[in-house]
């Protein structure tokens, strides 16, 4: 049985999405600290100081460099007749076998960034919980869509 993995256009949308992150914390982080020099509330020594930066910077670098590309390579999906099973997670694996009879909503979320890439991130709910395909291509996610939407139509009649 083979699974289907996330197109490699996902891991630069990811990165991008991380390093957009990244820039948000860094503005945050800047405006603290200037608010922090300007009324002198906490006097930190340098070597914390460098400590912090050399921790973040390394976050930073697994955070934007080398995960999307491991959250591509563990990732998987297939839909089968009468499930959708998911296998996702780096370090700890998560497998999800949805039966498509307990499907109770699918959506399909596409925000400017994904626009822009082709991609949409399908959500699947059922009574218990939402599963969250990986990022795909608006095609393949507007295939699985209806396959399901089909799928549970005739289970119906």
């Amino acid at each position: 049985m083979t699974m289907n993995q996330t197109n490699p256009n996902v891991v630069h949308y990811w990165r991008l999405k991380a390093f957009i992150h990244c820039v948000i914390f860094l503005v945050i982080l800047l405006i603290l600290f200037f608010i922090n020099q300007w009324f002198d509330l906490v006097s930190l020594p340098n070597w914390s100081v460098l400590l912090i930066i050399g921790i973040i910077t390394v976050q930073w670098l697994f955070y934007i460099g080398f995960r999307p590309r491991l959250k591509a390579k563990y990732w998987r999906y297939k839909l089968h007749e009468d499930q959708l099973e998911i296998i996702k997670g780096i370090w700890f694996r998560n497998q999800v076998s949805i039966p498509l009879l307990r499907v109770q909503n699918i959506e399909s979320d596409v925000g400017p960034i994904a626009k822009k890439f082709g991609i949409a991130e399908l959500k699947v709910t059922t009574a218990s919980q939402t599963n969250h395909l990986p990022e795909l291509n608006a095609e393949e996610a507007s295939r699985i869509q209806q396959s399901i939407q089909t799928s549970i139509e005739t289970s119906l009649n």
